[in-house]
């Protein structure tokens, strides 16, 4: 804005703003001093405004430059935390299907070992069915009619075995794995919702222009005089807020007040915000650390406390179910009150962006008084604690000149000074130098003991102010409560009563946040020490239970064992009285029917008799025969199944070598090499063998160091770098040693396509010197593919795989073929990866 001087011309004399440098484009109509007239540019049109939302578009763009910046910031952080827990996720995901993977292949085998036995006892009793034999039979059906084997004892084992397979399942998500993998999740929503919270722009203020020809003001108008207020009384005590701020005409008026202006103020109120985001931050940095350290223990407790109970359970899976389930409760009572714990401390150290303005004189009336108010306390606060050191200085200081004069005094004395002196010069110099050291130690013991007391009774003094705070609410509110059918006049009384406590408690605790953070730090180590010592509670608990468990399971396995081998005592006094009682009857009717027989072949001939006994002795034989046979099948299975594992085994192997083959296969492209030695003298090998040259202007081969294995289908590829003579294939190297590297064709050792379509083979004559196969030249690749199990060799070109020549391969040679080129003044190289 301009003031322009008017005497005798109307005319506007400049056409430029002197604070912007800028071209006038209005005027203010309102002259309250009709010598004066405001010229005005688009810039202090802006400023005039005084909106955010309105601005110039050189500070647009300024702006949105800084938007952007901010933006390339907070999108690359959020990139970089999203990548990280992501991370983490898929790494606990890992871990928690590798643990599932081993249960159930651990399950599968404990299958396995139950079926084997079955299937043999399957096939046995099949091969047995048609056998008899009278005494075996006897036994079992005295087994059947015993009450106690009535119910198959395998059948209750595979009841048993089932549960154990239930309970192992059941505690695939109840293990240390499957917790952490939840507690990521947990921490990966935190991380977010921290994320939502921090990643916001802050949109940057606007800059008002400052005029150096204009005194700042504030953005109100004195009540008494309506002109600006440029100036504000903060020295004053025990003045109201609105006499504080004046005018041009309250100075002149009241000139012995010293006024500060309000560019003096701002830097105060600067200096104060940003003392106050200071100890904000620091206070969120240590509460930060101090929840994050305790996170940790909590979560290092609790995942040693499922580890521990994990091997618990794992040994004692059918007698520990319900215990789990406690468990699992007080796991997540745990996890409740880690929430809970969490949630309390955000929530104490939650607070909303602080709003960052550059000047109070954008401020408004009630925020204005409020950090007015704040500033003048703090300079009180200050001016006391100025006079507080002042009087402790004087206080040490007059110490500090006693001492000096008592010390003065001492060695001011002539008799001890020259006794001194006279003793020895070198002890008067250490004594005067532990006499000044000990001097130093009092003092700063005396400064310590000073900084400590007073530290002391700042805490006692801020405990009694803040319990007299909370007696002095809690009287304000027994009262309003009391005097309800009073008159309104006490009634508003209180209620301004308890407005200024509350604003007095607002400044109160901005004020003293760090001692309240003191407190806040000695209430979180004592729950952490609380916490421990609960750890240590559980930890001794679960030591105990453990203990009383082992001691139960030891009582009764034993207590079973001993029922176990009475009963089965029993069992087998029972079956020996049924034994012996069976045997007996049996006895007595075989006497008896002998007596019988005796007595009817009393009259039988001697040659029934001989028969007879000729007939027993054949039937024995027959039963003597028929368990040899039994025992000789019973070798004969036990050799079969040996025979089984032997070709168990050899598949293995032979699956194992396949493997081993296939990746010796793959690799072969990237180990084949030029030999240096199996070559025509006109050859040069090149680049670790990967690349041959003929340079005598001769047809020479030149032959790969590796031979084509004769197993597996084998691929590999050259490619023509220079010249136009080329022969591609494979080879004999001992036919084609023999003549010396040269001739291709029928009887030469060689199958091979020219760059020209002609093909060469050795052993079949259809097939040699015709142009069968595709053209091919420089730069081009050649692909072969080379199976000696099924005698063929196949080439394509890498540009047009659809086109390719197959010949046939004679291998009845015993010889090995090797990857081969006949070339004349022409290069190849080898590839080491086979192009698609």
């Amino acid at each position: 804005m301009n003031i322009q001087q008017t005497k005798q011309s109307e005319e506007v004399q400049e056409t430029k703003c002197k604070s912007h440098n800028l071209e006038l484009i209005a005027v203010d109509l309102d002259m309250s001093d009709k010598s004066q007239i405001n010229f005005f540019c688009g810039q202090c049109l802006v400023d005039k405004l005084n909106n955010n939302k309105v601005t110039t578009i050189q500070q647009s763009k300024e702006r949105i430059q800084q938007i952007k910046i901010q933006q390339q910031e907070i999108k690359t952080k959020e990139n970089q935390a999203r990548l990280n827990y992501y991370k983490n996720i898929l790494d606990q995901i890992m871990d928690f299907k590798r643990s599932i993977d081993d249960s159930f292949e651990k399950m599968h085998k404990q299958i396995q070992e139950y079926m084997f036995p079955i299937e043999k006892e399957k096939q046995e009793l099949q091969k047995n069915q048609n056998q008899q034999n009278y005494y075996e039979d006897i036994k079992q059906l005295s087994k059947l009619y015993s009450s106690d084997q009535q119910k198959s004892i395998k059948l209750i084992e595979d009841n048993t075995f089932i549960d154990q397979l239930t309970r192992q399942l059941e505690l695939l998500f109840n293990n240390a794995e499957y917790q952490q993998t939840l507690d990521i999740f947990k921490n990966t929503k935190q991380i977010i919702q921290d994320l939502i919270e921090n990643n916001i722009i802050e949109l940057p203020p606007l800059q008002l222009t400052k005029n150096q020809f204009k005194t700042p003001s504030l953005n109100r108008i004195c009540i008494k005089h309506k002109k600006e207020i440029i100036m504000i009384d903060i020295d004053t005590q025990n003045k109201e807020m609105e006499d504080r701020f004046a005018c041009v005409d309250c100075i002149s008026q009241n000139q012995s007040i010293k006024y500060q202006t309000i560019e003096h103020i701002n830097k105060l109120w600067i200096d104060y915000n940003s003392e106050s985001q200071n100890i904000l931050l620091q206070y969120k940095k240590e509460t930060k650390n101090k929840r994050d350290e305790l996170f940790n223990q909590i979560t290092q407790m609790r995942k040693n406390y499922n580890q521990k109970v994990n091997e618990i359970s794992n040994k004692l899976i059918s007698e520990q179910q319900q215990q789990q389930q406690q468990q699992q409760q007080q796991q997540q009572q745990q996890q409740q009150q880690q929430q809970q714990q969490q949630q309390q401390i955000l929530h104490q150290t939650k607070e909303s962006n602080q709003i960052k303005k550059i000047s109070i004189q954008s401020l408004d009336d009630e925020q204005l008084l409020k950090d007015l108010q704040c500033i003048i306390q703090k300079e009180k606060q200050q001016l006391v604690q100025k006079i507080k050191i002042q009087i402790f200085r004087k206080k040490l200081k007059f110490i500090q000149n006693h001492q000096n004069n008592m010390i003065n005094q001492i060695f001011s004395k002539p008799q001890i000074y020259s006794k001194i002196y006279q003793t020895n010069d070198e002890n008067y110099q250490n004594q005067i130098k532990f006499i000044k050291d000990f001097q130093e130690l009092i003092d700063q013991a005396k400064k310590i003991q000073c900084q400590i007391n007073l530290f002391d009774k700042t805490i006692t003094l801020f405990q009694q102010h803040t319990n007299k705070i909370e007696q002095i609410q809690q009287q304000i509110s027994d009262q309003t409560r009391d005097q309800v059918n009073q008159s309104q006049s006490i009634q508003f009384q209180y209620q301004n009563l308890t407005k200024l406590l509350n604003d007095y408690i607002d400044t109160f605790d901005i004020k003293n946040k760090q001692i309240k953070q003191y407190f806040k730090i000695q209430n979180l180590e004592l729950e952490l020490v609380t916490l421990t010592e609960l750890n240590k509670n559980l930890e001794i608990e679960k030591t105990n239970l453990f203990n009383q468990i082992s001691t139960q399971l030891d009582q009764t396995q034993k207590e079973f064992q001993k029922q176990f081998k009475e009963q089965q005592d029993q069992n087998q006094k029972q079956i020996d009285e049924i034994n012996n009682q069976f045997q007996l009857k049996e006895r007595e009717k075989f006497d008896q029917k002998t007596q019988e027989i005796i007595n009817l072949k009393k009259l039988i001939e001697e040659d029934k008799l001989k028969t007879i006994k000729t007939l027993e002795e054949q039937k024995n034989k027959e039963i003597s025969e028929m368990s040899k046979k039994i025992n000789q099948k019973e070798l004969e299975l036990k050799a079969v199944q040996r025979q089984l594992d032997q070709i168990h085994y050899q598949n293995f192997q032979k699956e194992k070598q396949q493997k081993l083959e296939l990746e010796k296969i793959q690799k072969y492209p990237k180990i084949l090499q030029f030999s240096n030695t199996h070559k025509g003298v006109g050859c040069q090998i090149s680049e670790d063998g990967k690349v041959v040259v003929e340079c005598s202007s001769n047809w020479y081969y030149c032959l790969c160091e590796q031979a084509i294995p004769k197993t597996g289908k084998i691929v590999f590829a050259f490619q023509m770098i220079s010249g136009t003579q080329f022969i591609i294939g494979i080879g004999f190297r001992d036919i084609i040693q023999n003549n010396n590297y040269t001739n291709a064709g029928f009887g030469n050792g060689s199958y091979l396509i020219r760059d020209n379509g002609y093909t060469y083979s050795h052993h079949n004559k259809d097939g040699n010197s015709k142009q069968l196969s595709f053209t091919y030249t420089t730069n081009d690749i050649l692909i072969m593919e080379v199976s000696i199990e099924h005698k063929y060799i196949k080439w394509t070109r890498q540009n047009n795989p659809l086109v390719s020549v197959q010949l046939e391969i004679d291998t009845s040679i015993q010889s090995e073929l090797y990857p081969c080129v006949n070339i004349y003044q022409s290069k190849v190289k080898i590839l080491d990866n086979i192009p698609n």
